[in-house]
């Protein structure tokens, strides 16, 4: 059986939406393909930029786990999350966090190993 589980990332303030293709056991949302498209949302002018190196990500349902994880930071104004490179392009406010939280943000999925770049 396979099922179609879509995303919306306008809640997090992100301009996009991600399709995932699940089957069988991972249809619970285990693991799941490639998304299906991504936008990249511009980092906003007056917010400070990081990369941050991602290992362990393989599939759509990934990239939406380090997204969700990096937008629950506060001051983090967009995270663009590339699973073929492995990077996360985040704009954040200087003021509110840093490139540690980031890091430990995404760490702290316990699923997920980052590093800045």
């Amino acid at each position: 059986m396979r099922s179609i589980i879509l995303v919306s990332f306008l809640s997090l303030g992100l301009p996009t939406s991600l399709a995932f293709a699940c089957e069988g056991e991972h249809a619970a949302g285990s693991h799941c393909d490639m998304p299906a498209a991504s936008a990249k949302a511009p980092i906003p002018a007056g917010s400070t930029a990081a990369n941050l190196k991602v290992e362990g990500m393989t599939c759509g349902m990934c990239v939406g786990k380090v997204q969700t994880a990096l937008m629950a930071v506060p001051g983090v104004t967009v995270a663009n999350v590339d699973v073929t490179t492995g990077v996360a392009e985040v704009g954040y406010d200087a003021s509110k966090t840093n490139v540690d939280a980031l890091v430990a943000a995404v760490n702290g999925t316990n699923h997920f190993k980052a590093s800045k770049l």
